[in-house]
């Protein structure tokens, strides 16, 4: 069978994200890194689609603990959210920044220090946005641009959340949110001419993705039914297909073809739905009977893969001084993507994981004093 009735498809997908590890996301999360790293190592694939993915998946995700904390306790702890962020975020990200910093001037690289102190303060996302494409290139810690947008997010987000909850009907709300996004980029960029390098990297410019999964979640967490339209994408297994093709195709027309302005306004609008349709046949059917995407090796990648992010770049940097020392006539990428491997690993297993287990010792103790009151995400 490869399709289930409309009355069984809402009681499974409410079982789905009520896993500890909602099945699907891991695969998301693999595929978006790789995407990220597959364009800047030159493989023809759009960049935007990775970081999409990344927003779309973390607007869900963090979206969906608040709901489960606000059904709980009727608030969201603001310090525990923000302190969990902390302990999850900045130890790997201000190493990464100290590495980068420290190997530009090894190499006696130029350093712009408004700059790096933009990168420190997660305001690279505006820092990029007023540069051309050509200084983006040259930006130490480039990649940091995406995770401020993430940040602020972060910062905005919470209490956005809360008062949207008290007011009832958030999902209307949030739909209204993601009209007006739409409706500024458009604005932006067809009706003021702003440049792209703006509408590309700044947080005003690319937080729909985000939001768009924290429709999703909304959608997905809501004590209601599932809409008869959500439950048409779950219907069929053989439906994945359509957000894959199109995706594939729009990434397609971004890479070989030179897309104005304004369709490339209409790629973002039209990228994060598409990747939300897939993010939630994935999650549906991971749970069902995908195994492949619980598979260890995707659930690894997907495990290291903000490590991978941050130091992926760095590595490739050092491939001058890499090749002096290992002089191989061949493999350039591949040994690129070994050395990289080997470091967003170290990172992993010696920055990340001692801070989680940190994190997570501190949230059992709260729990113990506060009697569970304020958990957070």
């Amino acid at each position: 069978m490869t399709s289930k009735p409309f009355r069984d498809i809402a009681s499974t997908l409410h079982s789905a994200v009520r896993q500890k590890n909602i099945p699907g996301l891991d695969a998301m999360r693999a595929t978006a890194i790789l995407a990220v790293i597959a364009y800047h190592f030159q493989v023809p694939v759009a960049s935007a689609l990775g970081v999409i993915i990344f927003f779309v998946l973390s607007g869900f995700l963090i979206t969906g603990m608040l709901i489960k904390e606000i059904k709980r306790s009727g608030t969201i702890s603001i310090r525990t959210f923000y302190s969990r962020r902390a302990y999850r975020i900045f130890p790997a990200f201000y190493v990464c920044w100290f590495v980068t910093m420290g190997l530009a001037l090894w190499k006696r690289q130029p350093v712009t220090w408004s700059n790096a102190a933009g990168t420190f303060f997660y305001f690279a996302d505006y820092g990029r946005a007023f540069l051309t494409l050509k200084q983006q290139y040259s930006y130490q810690m480039g990649v940091s641009w995406s995770l401020a947008v993430e940040e602020q997010f972060y910062l905005l987000w919470p209490l956005a959340l809360l008062w949207i909850y008290k007011r009832k009907r958030p999902l209307r709300a949030v739909a209204w949110i993601i009209f007006i996004l739409w409706l500024w980029r458009a604005l932006l960029v067809i009706g003021f001419h702003v440049s792209w390098d703006y509408a590309y990297n700044a947080f005003d410019t690319r937080a729909d993705a985000l939001m768009v999964g924290c429709w999703l979640a909304v959608m997905v967490y809501r004590e209601k039914d599932v809409p008869r339209s959500i439950r048409f994408w779950l219907s069929n297994r053989w439906l994945v297909l359509i957000p894959v093709a199109a995706l594939a195709v729009i990434s397609s027309m971004d890479v070989y073809g030179r897309l104005s302005s304004s369709q490339q306004v209409v790629e973002f609008t039209l990228d994060p739905v598409l990747t939300a349709i897939l993010l939630l046949q994935w999650i549906y059917w991971g749970f069902t009977d995908w195994t492949l995407l619980e598979h260890p090796l995707v659930k690894f990648i997907a495990r290291i893969s903000y490590s991978l992010y941050l130091y992926h770049q760095v590595v490739h940097s050092l491939y001058p001084e890499i090749h002096r020392l290992l002089p191989l006539p061949h493999g350039r990428n591949a040994l690129n993507a070994l050395l990289f491997l080997l470091v967003a690993c170290a990172s992993y297993f010696w920055i990340e994981r001692p801070f989680m287990r940190l994190r997570d010792r501190g949230r059992r103790a709260s729990v113990l004093m506060d009697d569970g009151i304020g958990r957070g995400v």
